[in-house]
């Protein structure tokens, strides 16, 4: 794609007063898909004009310490998380719009309207728009002491909440809620755990590692109310109790709404873009409509292992994904092929998950399941959809390659459940 000379691209960063502008590459986004997808094009393109409009007034950082690392340590700095740091934007020759948010898509004119007044055309729009939280949709949601958690403000305040809190309610048991849960034990709080389904992690882990995992926090001072609902949070002014379908209340202090993300995907929805649980683009991240792209969170694309459609809500997808189809915005045309994985860190557990292992009907565990270290493989119908390796790092590239080829269980079953026989062999 032809690129502007520099001078154009400085008197696009100058003027402020502008109400058409244009670039090669629009970047609707402030995460690390977006970020990804800078890096992406400029492996194709060094010339192409990029700009970027972020809704938050930071510039892009890494979500998953929001839960973890950054809530437990409160002298941590806001610039420990930037995805790069600041010189890099100016290195890539990038425009970062920050506190900017795009309010309109012209799918067809390829123009995005943004909260500033201006429109913006461009060559190629990628919609990196990540999701939000989803709320419970209960009463006493807007109680003070009630939070959700997606952004670092949102971190900041849960965390300062925790320093003075005797107990809290995580109302949901996935990634945020079981991290958060590991991380108010660090500031002597009191957490129970409620999740609608009957184990936690219900959509990432097996039933047998459900229930290791739901022991191994109990034993650290996290309680669980499994198969309850919430029919509401209760206080005068500032939450004081969670109420449960069954009518029970758990006192708490402090609460937090960790029950999913749902994809922002109003913009494209708005244009005409196919839309289902997300955006759907093709192997390659396109839309329905040429030239415009979606990435990350927003987007569900073609699950190259299983076959089917998937939204992936992960650091590791949204920054290959990003990378993938910013080079394929550049002109590269490579089909995106990655074998899901996610990672979560509790306590002084470790997660490394690749494919499916809620589809498990059996699993094959190799060494004793615990903190020392194992790998518990996951099979579906007969043939293996997802490897989990718990305080195991060394496994990784076999594993990964292992989910990728879905081997029979059955003829390997013995070698994996063997510690001393060759996972690189059987990976083949």
């Amino acid at each position: 794609m032809a690129g502007r000379d520099h001078a154009d691209t400085e008197i696009l960063r100058e003027r402020s007063d502008l109400t058409m502008a244009s670039c090669d590459y629009l970047i609707v986004g402030g995460g690390l898909a977006a970020v990804s997808a800078v890096e992406g094009i400029r492996r194709e393109d060094g010339d192409g004009t990029i700009v970027m409009l972020c809704e938050e007034e930071a510039p892009p950082y890494h979500r998953p310490p929001l839960s973890k690392e950054y809530l437990q340590t409160p002298e941590a700095s806001r610039e420990l998380l930037h995805v790069k740091p600041e010189e890099w934007y100016e290195q890539a020759d990038v425009q970062l719009a920050l506190g900017t948010r795009a309010t309109g898509l012209d799918a067809r004119q390829r123009k995005v309207h943004d909260s500033d007044g201006e429109t913006w055309e461009a060559e190629r729009i990628l919609l990196a728009t990540g999701g939000r939280p989803r709320r419970l949709g209960v009463g006493g949601e807007s109680l003070e002491g009630v939070y959700m958690l997606r952004s670092v403000a949102d971190s900041e305040a849960i965390r300062k909440a925790a320093r003075e809190a005797e107990a809290a309610v995580l109302v949901g048991a996935g990634f945020i809620g079981m991290e958060l849960a590991a991380s108010l034990r660090a500031y002597d709080v009191a957490p129970t755990v409620v999740e609608l389904g009957e184990r936690p992690w219900p959509q990432v882990l097996p039933p047998a590692l459900s229930e290791f995992v739901q022991a191994y926090f109990e034993d650290r001072g996290v309680a669980f109310r499994c198969e309850a609902g919430v029919s509401g949070l209760r206080g005068e002014g500032r939450v004081e109790a969670v109420t449960l379908d069954d009518g029970t209340e758990v006192p708490c202090d402090m609460a937090v709404v960790a029950v999913g993300i749902g994809p922002s995907a109003e913009l494209a929805a708005e244009a005409g873009l196919a839309v289902h649980d997300g955006i759907e683009v093709d192997k390659f991240g396109e839309t329905s409509h040429g030239y415009i792209y979606a990435a990350g969170d927003v987007a569900r694309y073609p699950d190259p292992v299983f076959g089917d459609t998937v939204r992936m809500e992960h650091w590791d997808h949204a920054r290959a994904h990003g990378r993938a189809v910013g080079r394929n915005m550049a002109g590269a045309k490579l089909p995106y092929d990655h074998v899901s994985y996610f990672f979560s860190d509790a306590f002084d557990l470790s997660f490394n998950v690749f494919g499916r292992p809620s589809m498990a009907d059996r699993i094959v565990v190799r060494g004793e399941l615990g903190a020392k270290g194992s790998l518990v493989f996951c099979g579906h119908e007969g043939r293996l959809c997802a490897a989990v390796l718990v305080n195991e790092n060394e496994s990784m590239d076999e594993c990964r390659e292992l989910v990728r080829r879905r081997p029979s269980l059955e003829e390997i079953e013995e070698e994996l459940s063997d510690p001393e026989a060759d996972l690189a062999g059987i990976a083949g």
